[in-house]
Order: C-alpha cells, then sequence, then structure tokens
C-alpha cells in the first residue's frame, strides 16, 4: 500500500518541477499568464496521467 503514497509523492514532485518549467519558459518567451491560464493546467494533467500510467506499470509487473 505505501508503493502508492511513493508514486503519488513522486508524481507531485514532478508535476512542481514541471510547474516551474512552465513558468520559466513562459517567462523567457514573455507569454502572460494571466491571460493564457490553461497553460497552467499542462503540468497538472500531465502529472495525472504520469501517476495513473506508472500505478498501471506497477501492477503490471508486479503480477509477474
Amino acid at each position: 500500500m505505501s508503493i502508492y503514497i511513493y508514486l503519488a509523492v513522486g508524481c507531485v514532485a514532478l508535476g512542481m518541477i514541471l510547474t516551474f518549467i512552465v513558468l520559466f519558459i513562459c517567462q523567457y518567451f514573455n507569454i502572460d499568464i494571466s491571460q493564457n491560464l490553461w497553460i497552467i493546467a499542462i503540468p497538472a494533467v500531465l502529472s495525472i496521467i504520469l501517476n495513473i500510467i506508472f500505478i498501471e506499470l506497477y501492477l503490471k509487473y508486479r503480477r509477474k
């Protein structure tokens, strides 16, 4: 059961890193985030998708 917690915490950390990367890219290209709030959703959605993929891969290879 604790493996799911480790996977979730890892994906949260990855999501935070992706958020900072997106913010730095927006700053570099001079993109106004207040007018493009959907850009902030990219790291959150990507982190959730990665969490689901990692859990499915864990369940697939744990059974064998």
